[in-house]
C-alpha cells in the first residue's frame, strides 16, 4: 500500500492530470513517503532481505524523477561567452517585523534587529532586489524604505501598493527595486499581501522582465500545534492547518496561471522570483517548471531550504529563468536569519 501510494504521488506530479487540491495534498507528502519507504527498506533488510526490493525500487524511481528538485550540487560557473552578469536578490522580509512591534518572540528578541535587517537588504550587492511583505514608515528617516533605497542608488521601483509608499505605516507588499531603468511595469493584487509585480528593466541595450510574486500562504503553523498541551487543542490546530492547506492549494493554482500569462506575454527574457509558498512537489512548481527552468536545479547547492521556521525543511522561495539567460550561480543565504524566510539570489548572464 505504501509503494502504491508513493507511485500515485509520482504519477500525479509527473503528469499533472489531476490538479484538484486533494491531489496537491498527495504530492506534497512525497518527502514523507520517501522517509517511510526508507524505514521499510531497512526493516526488511534486517528480517527478510528479499522483500526490501519493492520499497528500494520506489525510492530509486523517485530519485530518478525528482532528485534534481530535491538536492543538487553545482559550483559557481564563470561566463563562457561575452555578456553582463546580473544578480537578482529576493527576500520575504516579514514586514521587517513591523520594525520591532510584531509579537513573534523569535523575531522580536532584539529591538535592533529591524534596523540591522533593513541595513542588510540595502547594502547587499545586487542591482535588482525583490521583496515580499514589504513595510515602510515614511515619518521615520531610518525606516523610510523608498527614500533609503533611492539614496543607495536604487532610483527605480515597482510596488504592489504604491499608495502605501509614503504613509507613516505603509504596507507595500511586493516590491522591485532596481539600479537600472524600469521602462514599464505593472501589478496585480491577489489579496492584501499577495500578488505580483512585473518590471521591464533596461540593462545596456537589452531589456529583461522581472516578475516578483507572493502567492497565497501555505498556512503551515506547526509551532502552534506543538505548543498545545491538550489533545483537543492539537486537533483544533491540526484542522486549521489542513483547512488552510486546502484553501492555499486552490488559490495558488489559480494565481500561478496568472503568472504564466505574464511570462508568455513578455516580449523580453523573463526571470520569475519570489515567495511561491509551495514546495518542489506541487502543482505550482511543476507548472512553472514547464514554462521556465528552475534556477536552483540548474545552479544551486544542497537542499536549498528557504523557510526559517517549523517545519524548516522545505523550499518555498524560488527563481525561474528564461533559457536565454544562463544562470551562473544560485544561492540560498541560510545564515541570514532576520526573517522567517531566507534570502535567495541568482546570478544570470545577459548576453
Amino acid at each position: 500500500m505504501l509503494a502504491l501510494y508513493t507511485c500515485l504521488a509520482y504519477w500525479l506530479l509527473y503528469s499533472l492530470q489531476i490538479e484538484h487540491w486533494s491531489a496537491g495534498m498527495v504530492m506534497i507528502s512525497i518527502p514523507i513517503v520517501w522517509g517511510l519507504n526508507f524505514v521499510v527498506t531497512c526493516l526488511w533488510l534486517t528480517t527478510r532481505p528479499w522483500r526490501s526490493w519493492l520499497s528500494g525500487l520506489v525510492i530509486l524511481l523517485g530519485i530518478f524523477l525528482f532528485g534534481a528538485r530535491t538536492f543538487v550540487w553545482h559550483s559557481p560557473t564563470a561566463p563562457q561567452s561575452p555578456g553582463t552578469p546580473i544578480k537578482v536578490f529576493s527576500y520575504n522580509v516579514h514586514q521587517f517585523n513591523e520594525f520591532g512591534v510584531n509579537d513573534t518572540p523569535a523575531l522580536n528578541s532584539n529591538k535592533v534587529l529591524p534596523q540591522r535587517m533593513l541595513n542588510y537588504v540595502i547594502r547587499f550587492d545586487a542591482p535588482i532586489k525583490c521583496f515580499q511583505e514589504t513595510f515602510t514608515q515614511s515619518n521615520i528617516p531610518d525606516y523610510d524604505l523608498l527614500s533609503r533605497f533611492s539614496q543607495a542608488g536604487y532610483a527605480y521601483n515597482a510596488l504592489l501598493h504604491p499608495e502605501e509608499g509614503h504613509k507613516a505605516n505603509g504596507d507595500i507588499g511586493v516590491a522591485i527595486f532596481s539600479r537600472f531603468p524600469i521602462v514599464d511595469s505593472g501589478r496585480e493584487v491577489f489579496e492584501t499581501h499577495n500578488g505580483l509585480v512585473w518590471a521591464n528593466i533596461k540593462i545596456g541595450n537589452d531589456t529583461i522582465r522581472i516578475i516578483n510574486v507572493h502567492l497565497h500562504s501555505m498556512g503551515i503553523r506547526v509551532g502552534r500545534v506543538l505548543r498545545q498541551n491538550e489533545m483537543k487543542g492539537v486537533q483544533h490546530e491540526t484542522r486549521g492547518v489542513l483547512s488552510a492547506l486546502r484553501m492555499g492549494f486552490i488559490d495558488r493554482n489559480n494565481e500561478v496561471r496568472r503568472v504564466e500569462e505574464y511570462v508568455r506575454a513578455s516580449p523580453y527574457p523573463v526571470i520569475v522570483t519570489g515567495d511561491h509558498n509551495d514546495t518542489p512537489y506541487s502543482v505550482v512548481y511543476e507548472r512553472m517548471r514547464r514554462v521556465l527552468p528552475n534556477s536552483f536545479e540548474d545552479a544551486g547547492r544542497g537542499f536549498g531550504f528557504t523557510y526559517n521556521r517549523l517545519p524548516k525543511f522545505i523550499r518555498i522561495d524560488h527563481q525561474f529563468h528564461d533559457p536565454k539567460l544562463s544562470v551562473l550561480n544560485f544561492e540560498t543565504i541560510n545564515y541570514t536569519t532576520y526573517s522567517d524566510h531566507y534570502p535567495i539570489v541568482g546570478t544570470y548572464l545577459l548576453k
